[in-house]
């Protein structure tokens, strides 16, 4: 397997077509000229997680158990920290070379290692509790869910174990193509089924007890004159909504699936990295060029287009207090209006690139750098101060 490791970016780019005739990316675009900061963020409290991946791909998130949230970072340390004051609660050194993770379940975080080991933590305390050496390097977060951990390795395994002992259940194999992005999204736990994007373009439904085959289904198809171009990797994080699965494929490819058959419901020409997020109507996306789209979630029609932050590497969109939020390559938040996507304010909250979503907590937003710190911000509406 020939995987384009390091240059994630550049491929990124290249695959949107906006490299300029002499190789060069576009510049991102400056930020917004706003007649009016509707919103803005307050920083409540910042905390270092230790070294985070820098500029290298990595599946490092935070995760979050009541009153804590969770960090780790490429020199092996795990950290816990209060989210009520940004206080450590503990830290714990792994001496291990993690690359993705940690996720929460039944008081456990896992995290994965550049050279194939899962690890159970003790939420509790950071304590090692078991570790299971799998084929490949671990650059995808697992998913957990009904007792069971699912893995996904970069050499096309996915792997399904005991979350309480790392004993195997099942492994699937699938074939990566000769040339893929380095990334991937995450598996997706529902119940019995487990939803897994692939560097191949389509998108598998296991069963999450026996690892069966549900369905398959291809959402994506190699088109293009180089390899570059034929590039179709399902690396934005899936999507379940309303009994509905949402995938989307560097491939220019966003779709609306049946969870129950896979058949595709509707198809559109959007290409992602990032992912998805909703509300009642609309569907979301961040692009490729770091445009914001909604669309219609019914029949896929695109509502509007927010190109004002075109080449910002944008995060995957989430919601806050009804609007939608964007954080990107310098650190900044950004809100807009769900209805038509005007740009309603930003925020400098981090001072180096943020590249996980962020999350949201009641009134909080909870931020990962890629240096490894992390923040806690509060929107705040300028106008209601002035009532």
């Amino acid at each position: 397997m020939r995987v384009l490791a390091g240059l994630t970016i550049l491929a990124a780019g290249l695959l949107a077509g906006c490299a300029s005739d002499g190789g060069a990316l576009p510049e991102p675009s400056p930020l917004p000229d706003l007649d009016r900061q509707l919103i803005d963020g307050e920083v409540l409290w910042r905390r270092s997680g230790g070294n985070g991946a820098g500029d290298k791909v990595s599946g490092f998130r935070l995760a979050l158990d009541g009153a804590r949230v969770y960090t780790a970072n490429r020199n092996g340390r795990v950290s816990a920290i209060n989210i009520e004051d940004g206080s450590l609660a503990w830290r714990a050194d792994t001496e291990l070379r993690l690359v993705s993770g940690p996720v929460h379940m039944d008081g456990r975080l896992l995290v994965g290692t550049r050279d194939g080991e899962l690890v159970a933590l003790s939420a509790e305390d950071g304590s090692r509790q078991w570790a299971v050496t799998l084929s490949s390097e671990l650059l995808v977060p697992p998913a957990a869910g009904n007792g069971t951990v699912v893995a996904r390795s970069l050499d096309g395994r996915i792997v399904a174990l005991e979350l309480a002992t790392g004993e195997r259940r099942w492994t699937v194999e699938r074939q990566v193509p000769t040339l893929t992005l380095r990334g991937g999204s995450a598996p997706l736990i529902d119940g019995d089924a487990v939803y897994a994007g692939l560097d191949s373009g389509k998108v598998l439904a296991l069963s999450l007890s026996t690892g069966e085959q549900l369905w398959e289904q291809r959402i994506a198809a190699p088109a293009g004159r180089t390899e570059l171009e034929r590039v179709v990797d399902v690396d934005a994080e899936l999507l379940l909504a309303d009994g509905v699965l949402y995938a989307a494929s560097v491939g220019d490819r966003l779709v609306s699936l049946a969870l129950s058959s896979g058949r595709v419901r509707w198809s559109r020409d959007i290409g992602s990295r990032t992912g998805l997020t909703f509300n009642p109507g609309q569907l979301f996306v961040t692009d490729r060029s770091s445009h914001v789209l909604a669309t219609n979630r019914r029949s896929g029609a695109t509502i509007w287009n927010n190109e004002a932050l075109a080449y910002r590497n944008l995060t995957q969109p989430v919601m806050y207090k009804s609007y939608v939020m964007v954080a990107d390559y310098e650190g900044y938040l950004h809100w807009m209006i769900p209805e038509d996507g005007t740009p309603i304010g930003y925020a400098d909250v981090m001072g180096e690139p943020i590249r996980s979503a962020p999350i949201v907590v009641g009134d909080r937003i909870l931020l990962l750098g890629a240096e490894g710190t992390v923040v806690a911000v509060e929107g705040i509406f300028p106008d209601d101060a002035d009532d």
